[in-house]
């Protein structure tokens, strides 16, 4: 049974998305009442993370059974190297988490690695259509058509290949691809995602927002929210950023205005970044958590992102440093285990 999220509430999206089993229908039972401002993670699970080392269900779960409760959402990423490959010759992705119980984010590109504005170009003009359509068949083939589409995330830097460089066509991409995949899978959940901190002037005229494609193509508005760029070093601090042009306070209360739900697909400490200043920061998972919990009925998920390459983020929780960890942030991960833990 697919889902429409399109025209509910916030609270009523929210609801929809807490009940939503992972094979893409909604499970028996009344949905449970929108969260109570002070609570987080929510009782239905809207909490997970992105798959670490491995883009599959081994890596979520391990992170899950290690902090102590179920991840309710896997965050994963379709092939990026050509059109096919990130759209009809992603179902390995789909393979690789068989039998994961709850929800799939999938962060989906709106061109392939070596697009750019002529690819954007290209899609804007409708020549990309058939390919977001087949991409909307293979969800529904995999039986995973209510999974969450985070399109052309991060849109909003000068570092992807789909970056918003021509306002007029990447909006136009992402309404031809949403309607797309919708045309053969009417139950997805589109996430339109920016990145936090700051638009360049040559990106959206320097606002996030001045790419918002509507309220019609869109059903979840989130960000990706690292503690960098620039890093906090006291609540106060992490306030006036969050509330700050494309942070996360300032991008929350444009959901709300929209009268949409709001995401986190990723976030986290962010010791290896250049743009850091703070280190590894224990802190702010904790302001991240209040952040949660004190807006917990808008929030249709949140996912950590653990990530251990040298020169990323360097966002680790838990894994061993060595091998291929560049970093294991163990206070981050102890003030993280306190707070998630069921």
């Amino acid at each position: 049974m697919h889902i429409q999220v399109r025209g509910l509430s916030i609270a009523a999206a929210v609801a929809v998305l807490a009940v939503t089993v992972g094979a893409g229908c909604v499970a028996p039972g009344t949905p449970p009442p929108p969260t109570p401002p002070g609570t987080w993670p929510v009782s239905g699970g809207l909490s997970g993370v992105n798959g670490d080392p491995v883009i599959n269900r081994a890596s979520v779960e391990a992170f899950c059974t290690w902090r102590g409760r179920d991840c309710g959402v896997a965050v994963t990423y379709t092939d990026r190297a050509s059109w096919d490959k990130m759209t009809r010759g992603s179902g390995w992705m789909f393979d690789n988490f068989a039998g994961f119980p709850g929800i799939l984010v999938i962060s989906q590109s709106l061109t392939p690695n070596a697009g750019g504005p002529a690819e954007l170009a290209s899609c804007a003009a409708g020549n990309h259509d058939r390919d977001f359509a087949d991409f909307g068949t293979l969800m529904v083939n995999k039986g995973r058509p209510a999974s969450v589409v985070r399109l052309g995330w991060e849109f909003n830097g000068t570092f992807m290949p789909w970056s918003a460089w021509d306002t007029e066509d990447w909006i136009s991409c992402f309404r031809r691809a949403a309607t797309a995949i919708r045309s053969t899978n009417p139950g997805v959940i589109i996430d339109w995602t920016i990145n936090a901190h700051g638009t360049p002037a040559e990106i959206c005229g320097g606002v996030s927002t001045t790419c918002y494609p509507g309220d019609a193509y869109v059903d979840i508005i989130g960000i990706d929210n690292y503690d960098h760029g620039p890093s906090v070093g006291s609540r106060e601090e992490f306030n006036r950023v969050a509330e700050r042009q494309d942070g996360l306070t300032w991008i929350y209360n444009f959901a709300v205005a929209h009268d949409k739900a709001f995401s986190v697909g990723e976030w986290g400490v962010a010791p290896g970044s250049q743009y850091n200043t703070h280190g590894e920061n224990p802190e702010f998972v904790r302001w991240m958590h209040e952040w949660f919990a004190d807006r917990a009925g808008h929030i249709a998920y949140e996912a950590y992102f653990n990530n251990c390459t040298a020169g990323d983020v360097e966002s680790n929780l838990y894994r061993p440093a060595g091998g291929s960890c560049a970093r294991q942030n163990t206070n981050a991960g102890n003030v993280y285990r306190s707070l998630w833990a069921a």
